[in-house]
């Protein structure tokens, strides 16, 4: 869909203050641009001695300016209501794209560059908008009514202007084209700036471990140097334009001026009609070269409002369904039949997985780094969908159902959890925005949040810093299991979720979630990725994963008494209670 249709699609959901302010403001440009007929008649009048109609006349003219400034200024005021609306339209579409984009998307786009690109989407669109609304509008009817009084006077002054705007358009295509082409490689560039410095700020911690103060400078200053070096090619291509399309300008308002003197001297027109045209011309072949401007700007515009509306044609890899499934009565069972994965065409990372957990049911994943246990959780959530096979829940195909229902039904404590530059209350309710401030409190209390929140200068209302800077691993990792616990999902993932947890911390946060998911009443699923023992000893079953494949499965203690097992092994490498160092299934 082009930008041009696309905006209107947008402008017309709001059509009512559109129309209703185009109507004043195309009036009081009418009216405006009979001041050069204003000028011929008071000429007439004063020649013929017609004093007291020349000064009526100028009264009116007075009466007409007023008019046209309060109805020019009427229209703006309710345009500019249509502008600001459809503006938060477009932004609330953008990121209502943008959540439901999948997680492949946003592993492969860079932050910065993304914001940098809807900040100058959102500037754009109100440039955009006054150019083609107003400006070009303006325009359009000032040419409009130039056309008509030279046509009434002479075809030649006529076809003079048509000629050379004409020509004028013609040179201003290929100028702003190439601008167009100079502006995009700035984009690229200051996309490039504006990410590093995103980096540095999210990254600023990392900077310091390494003193890596300098390299980061010198990063950034090559960065700059091409940035500098893109913006002086884009702004020559401003110097060539004005030059080049200035100068036809002035010959077309030189051109016909002298059309119009020598038209005088040969007496094929009157003096009133002179002054008609050479108002005209002094007044419309500026607005010509303001038009060409215009032109240009918009151009610019058109660049970022288009990769900013762009964003709306990304494609959605993990749609929903047409016509989802819903589980009637949750039970929480989950089947995994024969699923194959992997990232981006990459190596297999998931091959022939077949598992069946069964309702309330606890199954630890364990497995040397790379053996597929993340992918599994990100699998369950739909953050990608399998290469083949099916994932099902309560025998329900999770493809088949919403992803807003199918998250709600499964909740994630990930290993490295970011929060919300936010209150800390806010970081825990965020999982149930219904919840009574006495359920939150208390599931923070069973996360162990209580007992470092009296030392924060706020308590819950101690803001938490960007992505939770301000708090520890450990801290964070609390409030993401408070915010489960709030939650309280039928089916619980815990990925790494109390790796950063002092052992006594984890003992009673362990006796808050095994009391959770076993609770006699309303049991949970629950699939727990860890490498520290005490958090899988409890599990009901045991998966040893070893290439994406299921090499192992037991209890414990089945699978401490394997000889020459893989957990058996893992077991012996790591007395201290930790298997493997972390893993990256991409």
């Amino acid at each position: 869909m082009s930008v041009f249709k696309r905006l209107y699609h947008f402008i017309w959901q709001r059509k009512w203050p559109f129309i209703l302010g185009t109507i004043p403001m195309v009036t009081a440009m009418c009216l405006y641009n009979l001041a050069p007929f204003f000028v011929k008649w008071l000429t007439q009048a004063v020649q013929d001695g017609l004093m007291d109609s020349a000064f009526q006349l100028v009264i009116i003219f007075g009466v007409i300016l007023f008019i046209s400034n309060l109805l020019e200024n009427i229209g703006y005021y309710i345009t500019d209501k249509n502008m600001v609306g459809t503006s938060n339209d477009i932004s609330k579409a953008v990121l209502t794209h943008i959540h439901n984009l999948d997680f492949a998307y946003h592993t492969n786009k860079s932050s910065g560059k993304l914001i940098s690109l809807m900040k100058r989407g959102d500037d754009a669109f109100f440039a955009y908008y006054d150019i083609i609304n107003r400006q070009f509008l303006n325009l359009i009817i000032s040419f409009a009514v130039m056309f008509f009084a030279f046509a009434r006077l002479r075809f030649d002054y006529l076809f003079f202007v048509i000629l050379l705007i004409s020509i004028t358009i013609f040179v201003a295509y290929f100028l702003i084209k190439f601008n167009i082409k100079k502006r995009q490689e700035f984009n690229d560039a200051d996309d490039d700036v504006s990410s590093a410095r995103v980096d540095n700020l999210v990254n600023f911690d990392t900077v310091k471990y390494f003193a890596n103060e300098e390299f980061e400078q010198s990063r950034f200053d090559k960065l700059l140097s091409i940035w500098n070096q893109r913006l002086q090619a884009y702004f020559f291509t401003f110097r060539y334009f004005d030059t080049i399309v200035g100068n036809l300008i002035n010959f077309a308002l030189v051109g016909i001026m002298f059309l119009a003197v020598k038209d005088l001297q040969n007496q094929r027109i009157v003096l009133a009609d002179f002054l008609l045209v050479t108002t005209f011309s002094m007044t419309l072949f500026p607005k010509m070269m303001q038009l060409l401007f215009s032109l240009r700007e918009l151009a610019k515009k058109n660049t970022d409002i288009s990769t900013y509306l762009d964003l709306l044609d990304e494609k959605i890899t993990v749609p929903d369904p047409e016509q989802p499934q819903k589980i009637q009565d949750l039970k929480g069972k989950i089947t995994f039949n024969e699923v194959n994965f992997a990232y981006e065409n990459k190596q297999s990372v998931l091959k022939n997985f077949s598992l069946k957990i069964e309702s309330g049911e606890a199954i630890a994943l364990v497995g040397f780094s790379g053996a597929g246990k993340t992918t599994i959780a990100k699998l369950i959530m739909r953050m990608y969908d399998p290469t083949s096979g099916q994932i099902l829940i309560d025998g329900i195909a999770i493809n088949k159902m919403l992803k807003a229902e199918l998250r709600k039904i499964v909740g994630v404590v990930p290993q490295d959890p970011l929060l919300f530059n936010n209150t800390v209350y806010f970081n825990i309710a965020y999982a149930d925005q219904k919840a009574s401030k006495k359920e939150v409190l208390v599931a923070a209390k069973a996360a162990q949040v209580d007992i470092f929140i009296k030392d924060l200068p706020n308590g819950y209302k101690t803001m938490v810093g960007e992505r939770g800077i301000k708090l520890s691993g450990g801290q964070r990792q609390r409030l993401a299991i408070a915010r489960m616990l709030l939650e309280k999902p039928k089916v619980i993932i815990m990925d790494e979720a109390t790796s950063s947890l002092d052992s006594a911390s984890e003992q009673i946060i362990q006796k808050s979630f095994w009391d959770l998911v076993r609770d006699q009443k309303d049991p949970r699923t629950s699939i727990i990725i860890a490498h520290r023992l005490s958090t899988i000893m409890q599990a009901d079953r045991i998966v040893v994963m070893n290439e994406g494949q299921i090499a192992e499965i037991g209890t414990h203690e089945e699978l401490i008494e394997k000889d020459d097992g893989i957990y058996q092994r893992l077991w012996e490498l790591q007395r201290n209670g930790f298997i493997g160092d972390g893993e990256s299934d991409e």
